[in-house]
């Protein structure tokens, strides 16, 4: 990862193995010092509680940033300070460590883009960061942290204590000599890191049980895990659920065969609109999910337009019967997904014959 404001892209994982390594500095060091950490939201802080309550127990100024509407029960000392959800600070995770004798900073951007053949969407979640062990470097975040973020006037006023104490002592010499070897095992973890998630991603496409005989496509089980641990309010999903009308009753009318085509026929046509990090989900015997991370409302919107357009094509190919569709579609950030919504959107539209809805996200 690159030091002193160079920008690089990374995963969860390296970023989780630096800020442990960085909380683990804060809790070494001698006092006074401060530490402000953002964690988007307090799902994550709630996996590192113990942590930052042995750092506010060594008298350490502690400050959890959090995109939340309601201030959260935190540890003694650890104090708060609430963002909006549209506030550019909602998709920062960092965490910053200050004392006269050193300091330490990550600063991390949420791309809000997901690396392709991630086993979970969570686990593959990027995010553009940067990282320093020089005390000035972690004296500025701390100056624009304090500036941006809103903290009441006493938890001001104890940073402040050590921002004057950091000022009245010299910068250490010889920082830079860490430079190299915690780069150099950074870019290790980095990519033992990626090479962990091709693994996984590799032994994921072994598990038969997690695709539908019929059609290839991937099955609710499938969904369950690659969704399961996404925080609210963090990574937007774009969601269409399109029914295809008829599909139960190739069968009975024209055999087996017919109605493996018109699944082939389905599965390919919406498969072929994908990109390397979305799928689609068998739900139902006439309903497919397509998951699509980090794509915006108007692209959302005309995949379930197209979608719907090409089904209607299938009539042109063998079995050759009417297979119409409708869909409802919605781009959000909720968790779990609101997938019962859109089912019942959906339900509105096979009575109305409407091709697409598009809820609020």
């Amino acid at each position: 990862m690159p030091t002193s404001g160079d920008d690089g892209i990374y995963g969860k994982r390296l970023l989780v193995d630096v800020s442990h390594a960085m909380e683990r500095f804060a809790l070494a060091a001698p006092p006074p010092s401060v530490v402000i950490a953002m964690f988007q939201k307090y799902s994550y802080f709630e996996r590192e509680v113990e942590m930052y309550r042995a750092i506010a127990a060594t008298g350490a100024v502690v400050v959890v940033g959090l995109a939340e509407d309601l201030p959260p029960r935190l540890p003694p000392g650890v104090r708060h300070a609430l963002v909006g959800a549209d506030d550019p600070l909602a998709r920062e995770w960092s965490i910053t460590v200050l004392g006269p004798h050193g300091g330490a900073t990550l600063v991390a951007t949420d791309l809000e883009q997901v690396a392709a053949g991630s086993v979970s969407l969570e686990s593959g979640r990027q995010f553009r960061g940067r990282w320093s062990y020089r005390r000035d470097d972690a004296y500025r975040e701390i100056l624009r942290l304090r500036s941006a973020l809103p903290m009441s006037a006493d938890t001001v006023a104890a940073i402040d204590d050590v921002l004057a104490e950091v000022v009245a002592v010299p910068e250490p010499q010889a920082q830079g000599r860490w430079d190299a070897p915690l780069r150099f095992l950074t870019d290790r973890a980095d990519r033992a890191d990626r090479r962990r998630i091709a693994a996984e991603a590799q032994l994921t496409a072994l598990r038969e049980s997690d695709r539908d005989p019929r059609t290839g496509l991937h099955t609710v089980r499938f969904l369950e895990r690659w969704t399961r641990g996404l925080g609210e309010g963090t990574l937007p999903i774009g969601l269409v659920l399109l029914r295809v009308l008829g599909v139960s009753q190739v069968r009975a009318q024209h055999g087996l065969r017919a109605e493996l085509a018109a699944l082939q026929g389905v599965a390919s046509s919406v498969g072929s609109m994908l990109g390397d990090v979305d799928t689609v989900v068998r739900m139902g015997r006439d309903d497919f999910l397509a998951v699509l991370p980090s794509w915006t409302r108007d692209d959302v919107a005309r995949f379930g337009e197209e979608a719907c357009a090409r089904m209607g094509e299938l009539a042109h190919h063998y079995p050759f019967v009417e297979l119409p569709g409708v869909a409802a579609a919605t781009v959000t950030r909720r968790r779990p997904l609101p997938i019962p919504q859109l089912a019942h959107q959906v339900a509105g539209a096979s009575r109305t014959r409407q091709p697409l809805r598009v809820l609020a996200g």
